[in-house]
């Protein structure tokens, strides 16, 4: 009986050899792609739950901050601790959306105050864009780390959540705190939403490069043919952007700019535009002495009770002429439109330093 039994077995393993290999790499690829889901999985709830994230019961800190809420239309904001206070956590919720009368949406001012409070070494965050439905900030000041997050959520409310960690002195834990933080951060690195790069020539590419980097300190908002920011409680609009004709040949070189040429120019934008009131003519952008670039233009008119400026930027070579116009509706009285026009000549100046900076 040994030997037969033997001898089935020596029969049997052979045939159901090939069937448990088929079996195994059958099921290991969704082993392992069940072990990685789950990781997202965790990633996702640690950024949703602290007691996920701590690995324990969180409190109510003892010290609540006193700063007020990222911006308008929030509600929340009260200090979650753990981590023998080193791990805090504050989320805010509200609707969102432009309020009456508001220049920017709600999530502008929010993403605002995240960019401004969570310093990324070696990166700008992007301004806003209306079409985002989530954003984050990943950053930090000294050994501190700090997360600022923005969705949308599923009732089309919106949460601002953020957290801070202070690293134990004790290596052992702080090492197991940075494994708990870094999952965070890959959780928070999903919800980062990709600025788009804009389609046109390389001229006007750069333009939106310029003013993307003009509006790393405002706050502000882009939309899909849309640039809106604030700047000393006045609300700046792009009206128009991009590449044209010249209405006459400007020059590149500021030295071959005459005033001849300049007051024709003038003439020529007072016939196109015969109901305006020119606050600033047609003139040379002034510059530093020994600054880098080529000559720049630029003027200020009221038409209809807007406020507007534009700036003319010759490309070298004889190349395109980019424009860029800038409109804002100003206080009632003299000295409001006088502030108003100070500050869009102070705006179209720094937007054609930035060109010169980043482009010659």
């Amino acid at each position: 009986m040994s030997q037969q039994f033997r001898a089935g077995n020596r029969a049997f393993f052979p045939r159901i050899l090939p069937a448990l290999v088929i079996a195994l790499g059958v099921a290991l690829p969704g082993i392992a792609s069940g072990a990685a889901a789950s990781r997202k999985a965790d990633a996702a709830d640690v950024g949703t739950q602290l007691r996920l994230l701590a690995q324990q019961r969180p409190w109510t800190c003892a010290d609540q901050p006193a700063t007020s809420a990222p911006g308008p239309g929030l509600a929340g904001g009260v200090a979650e601790c753990a981590w023998q206070n080193r791990l805090r956590m504050r989320r805010w919720s509200g609707q969102g959306g432009v309020a009456p009368g508001a220049c920017v949406s709600a999530q502008a001012h929010w993403w605002a105050w995240a960019r401004a409070s969570v310093a990324a070494p070696g990166s700008a965050a992007p301004a806003w864009r209306r079409a985002w439905n989530s954003q984050a900030v990943i950053g930090g000041q000294g050994a501190q780390k700090r997360i600022v997050a923005l969705r949308r959520l599923d009732d089309g409310r919106w949460s601002v959540t953020e957290w801070r960690w202070d690293p134990s002195e004790r290596a052992a834990t702080r090492r197991w705190q940075e494994q708990r933080w870094a999952l965070l951060a890959a959780g928070a690195a999903r919800w980062r939403a990709p600025a788009e790069a804009p389609p046109g020539p390389i001229e006007e590419r750069m333009l939106h490069s310029v003013l993307e980097a003009h509006l790393a300190q405002r706050t502000g908002e882009i939309g899909e043919r849309t640039w809106q920011w604030q700047a000393e409680r006045l609300c700046l609009t792009v009206d128009a952007l991009g590449l044209g004709q010249q209405l006459m040949q400007l020059p590149y070189a500021a030295d071959d700019s005459r005033m001849e040429q300049r007051a024709a120019m003038q003439l020529q934008l007072a016939r196109r535009y015969p109901k305006a009131t020119w606050l600033t003519p047609f003139s040379l952008v002034p510059k530093a002495p020994h600054a880098r670039g080529g000559a720049k233009f630029l003027a200020v008119w009221i038409e209809n009770a807007t406020l507007k400026g534009q700036l003319w930027i010759p490309t070298r070579g004889g190349g395109p002429l980019v424009r860029l116009r800038i409109t804002t509706v100003p206080p009632a009285g003299a000295q409001g439109a006088a502030r108003a026009e100070q500050v869009l000549h102070n705006e179209l100046t720094a937007l054609a330093a930035r060109w010169a900076a980043e482009h010659e």
